[in-house]
């Protein structure tokens, strides 16, 4: 029996439902209470963290508090008697600066608050791990029907005009969909080595083909223009001064990172370790899921209700 943490967001969604096909699931919501938890956590062999703890568009500021939501999952599971923890984190513990393909034994170089969030997590969860197993996956860039930083402001952004990226969107990435994190997760929960950090990646794209492909699967072209990174980190910078603690900030200096810096990476260990592979290999592959959704989008919606149809083509008396 596998309990989901987060079931209720993008991400553990996803995790949820992949993890269904193979396995019973239970799903949680990571604000549910003490006893709620503690109900569903009654025979549970492998929990699967995938709440989201911290916001990445937000302003952020590091602290080393012990991570609240952890700690009471944990608390929790060794109570129950939890054989084995899957805490979904991130790739983006190795940092922004990285310029050639990320593996395990790359050093982690957190600048952004919340890249050194996820990390400190990571470390908390293993130093207090105790009886409990911790196996720790750090996916590459996620992508699905849900996401709800990146992808849908760039659509709303596409869809009234011309998107300005660093760089134009062109600096390698790597992608991973939402569901193949869930494949993952299953993966790590029966295969994974106790203590052991694994990457998790799916294809190498850009932002410039992911937000193409995008805006045409709902019907129209987007226009992406090239901004100098070091202008577009400045404006972020300005922004991000003026907002407050906490609130959110658009586009924040984590997104022009993200946009404007290469986040490859190299999971071969992982896929030998857990003998798992991902399902989807380009965005194409993924688009008939996703354009309802992205199709849904309010700003979206809104501009391709405003635009009006084609007129149709005059018929000659000839033609009828």
């Amino acid at each position: 029996m596998h309990l989901v943490i987060g079931a209720g967001e993008f991400l553990g969604g996803h995790v949820s439902r992949a993890l269904a096909a193979d396995v019973p699931v239970i799903e949680l919501n990571a604000d549910a209470d003490d006893e709620t938890l503690a109900d569903a956590i009654v025979g549970v062999e492998v929990i699967v963290f995938a709440a989201l703890t911290v916001a990445p568009g937000r302003r952020l500021r590091f602290r080393r508090n012990e991570p609240r939501q952890l700690s009471r999952v944990l608390g929790a599971a060794h109570h129950a008697r939890v054989r084995r923890i899957v805490h979904v984190s991130t790739a983006d513990v190795f940092g922004s600066d990285h310029f050639a393909r990320v593996t395990e034994k790359s050093k982690v170089k957190p600048t952004h608050a919340f890249e050194k969030q996820k990390l400190y997590e990571e470390e908390w969860l293993l130093a207090n791990a105790g009886d409990v197993e911790v196996v720790i996956i750090r996916p590459a860039r996620v992508f699905g029907a849900g996401e709800d930083w990146l992808l849908p402001r760039l659509m709303a952004t596409a869809v009234r005009g011309r998107v300005w990226l660093p760089g134009g969107g062109r600096a390698k990435q790597t992608f991973v969909s939402a569901e193949d994190v869930g494949r993952a997760c299953l993966a790590a929960s029966d295969r994974g080595r106790p203590g052991h950090r694994y990457l998790v990646g799916g294809f190498d794209s850009t932002w410039r083909d992911y937000l193409t492909s995008a805006a045409r699967a709902v019907g129209f072209a987007a226009d992406i223009a090239s901004i100098p990174y070091d202008l577009a980190y400045a404006r972020s910078l300005a922004a991000e001064t003026l907002t407050p603690q906490g609130a959110a900030v658009w586009p924040g200096l984590l997104a022009i990172d993200v946009w404007g810096k290469p986040h490859y990476y190299d999971d071969s260990y992982s896929r030998r370790e857990l003998t798992w592979s991902p399902s989807v290999g380009s965005f194409e592959q993924e688009m008939p899921a996703m354009a309802p959704w992205l199709s849904r989008l309010p700003e979206v919606a809104a501009a391709l209700r405003e635009t009006p149809d084609p007129a149709p083509e005059a018929i000659s008396p000839r033609g009828r």
